[in-house]
């Protein structure tokens, strides 16, 4: 991960394929500690209120993650417009990705991460590293 100047943003993105729960969504911070341990930093992480975000298993994880220099905050309620992932989802939905069928799930991520890459994503390779 690279340091950016004070107020910048990585649009760092991570694929998993099959289900995402409770598991998948503690594996993703548990990543992103050693991310932040690597560079000798602080994160902080903002969640919108997903249940799987809310989840007795997130919760008490979110305690050891913070003793461990990663925070999590949550956006309030209802507001999209809050929510920097919302503002790349529409633009990966609506512009970068026409609408049209994928011959294959390879060639759907293929389309996905090019319109990433487009807006300058970063992929972090820490999804089921450890866990």
């Amino acid at each position: 991960m690279e340091r950016l100047p004070q107020g910048g943003w990585v649009l760092g993105y991570g694929l998993l394929e099959g289900r995402c729960g409770t598991g998948e969504v503690v594996a993703y911070p548990e990543g992103l500690i050693r991310e932040v341990a690597r560079e000798g930093v602080r994160g902080v992480v903002f969640l919108d209120n997903a249940p799987f975000h809310r989840s007795r298993a997130f919760r008490e994880a979110a305690g050891r993650w913070r003793e461990r220099g990663l925070e999590v905050a949550y956006l309030p309620r209802y507001s999209p417009h809050l929510n920097p992932v919302e503002s790349v989802r529409r633009r990966v939905k609506g512009f970068l990705m026409p609408r049209r069928h994928y011959g294959s799930v390879e060639e759907l991520k293929e389309a996905v991460v090019q319109a990433l890459e487009a807006l300058g994503g970063v992929e972090l390779k820490i999804l089921g590293e450890g866990t």
